[in-house]
């Protein structure tokens, strides 16, 4: 039976399965249940790939270009800014989460996250192309 690797390099083996989810020993991949979630990360069932031999995330996952704003007290200079679209590389399967921390945007000071001007959480999956924006708390836009 073969592995499936996370993005965060965490490998199910189905030799092992996951006692930490009830996944015992023996249970391949496909019959892991689709609310199955990586134990290290969190990220869904969806987000692994066949392991391979790939070499680790920085290496060999495919990356995508979103196009971020902050806005008022989340703008930072040459980071991300409200007046031109900053635009960065991440990993395919990366949250609008895993963006705020690639930027260091504090959560907790977040009101409004949107991804292609609909409202979204910080669990949310960003797409090729998106362009997410960062609101805060109090401020004005």
């Amino acid at each position: 039976m073969d592995k499936y690797q996370c993005r965060c390099q965490y490998v199910y083996d189905p030799s092992t399965g996951d006692d930490t989810q009830g996944i015992s020993a023996g249970t391949s991949f496909a019959d892991v249940p689709s609310d199955w979630i990586c134990p290290r990360c969190g990220l869904d069932k969806v987000h692994f790939w066949r392991n391979e031999g790939r070499p680790n995330s920085e290496m060999g996952h495919p990356t995508m270009k979103v196009k971020v704003k902050c806005f008022s007290t989340l703008s930072k200079e040459n980071v991300c800014g409200f007046r031109a679209d900053s635009e960065y590389e991440m990993y395919e399967g990366s949250t609008v989460h895993d963006l705020a921390e690639k930027l260091a945007v504090p959560m907790e000071a977040v009101n409004l996250v949107f991804r292609n001007n609909c409202d979204v959480g910080f669990d949310t999956v960003i797409n090729p192309g998106d362009r997410i924006a960062f609101s805060p708390k109090t401020g004005a836009m």
